[in-house]
């Protein structure tokens, strides 16, 4: 399936949010950041935006190879990405051709086998003793006992796969079912009762306003941007059915604008401490 790619640096908000990453990446230079853990939302086609979030991340040294990731649904598939150090822009061209495939063929019922087959093109060989160390998937077990689970042991590349659909295992919406089974259990979308997982020390990043959601715990979302273009109710809408190429080009690069704003904040805090 062949598709129109933009170019990533041909926007002026990408070029101007280029030209932000580099100015405080040389800010930082003198004093480099800790490794910082990152917890991902629940996120759909909105993933693009994490995508821009983590990019920008490992950009400025805010994520490097001791940080650990944790994610919901979409959010599971960016911590998957930035756990394994994939490639970021392939990740994002990857959610361009689900969302194509979406738009042309229909979404809801549909989606699982496009996304299997992406994690195998992906992740089939990924380091599992190396993910152990760094990345948890969150999922909601409904029975025989509903609990919120952080994966973080994967047997085997199928059971990682596994672990990713049922993370984003929206009823209904991935496939035809209600729920999906993983190791003898049900499960349901990790961010269906806790939108972002809330595991200590991660900072929380979430593709919905913050301030929308009254969490204050939110510390990278879109409430960080007063120039951020889409309200609320417009990004659920954008979750759940696919947008164009440039839309989620776009969103990539106020992802990063949103982890440069995140990360300015740092600094001003570390200063009047």
């Amino acid at each position: 399936m062949k598709i129109n790619l933009r170019c990533f640096s041909t926007s002026d908000l990408a070029t101007a949010t280029d030209k932000r990453v580099a100015e405080l990446k040389e800010r930082l230079k003198d004093s480099p950041p800790a490794a910082h853990n990152f917890s991902f939302s629940g996120s759909g086609f909105l993933i693009a935006y994490h995508l821009g979030v983590a990019h920008a991340l490992k950009e400025l040294g805010y994520i490097q190879e001791d940080s650990r990731l944790a994610g919901a649904s979409g959010g599971s598939i960016a911590a998957l990405a930035v756990a394994s150090n994939a490639d970021l822009h392939q990740i994002l061209d990857d959610t361009k051709l689900m969302a194509h495939f979406g738009r042309t063929v229909g979404t809801w019922g549909k989606l699982e086998p496009g996304l299997r087959k992406l994690f195998y093109d992906r992740f089939a060989n990924v380091d599992l003793e190396h993910l152990a160390k760094r990345l948890a998937i969150t999922t909601h077990q409904v029975w025989p006992i509903r609990q919120i689970i952080h994966s973080v042991h994967f047997e085997s590349p199928d059971d990682l796969c596994d672990n990713l659909i049922a993370s984003c295992y929206v009823p209904f919406y991935l496939s035809s079912q209600a729920v999906v089974k993983l190791r003898g259990q049900y499960h349901v979308d990790g961010g269906l009762l806790k939108l972002v997982p809330e595991i200590p020390d991660h900072v929380r990043v979430c593709v919905f306003h913050a301030n929308m959601l009254r969490r204050t715990d939110y510390e990278i979302s879109p409430s960080l941007d007063s120039e951020f273009p889409h309200p609320f109710f417009h990004l659920v809408r954008i979750a759940l059915f696919p947008p164009e190429a440039h839309v989620l080009d776009d969103l990539f690069h106020y992802g990063r604008r949103g982890a440069v704003l995140w990360a300015e904040k740092q600094l001003e805090q570390e200063k009047q401490q």
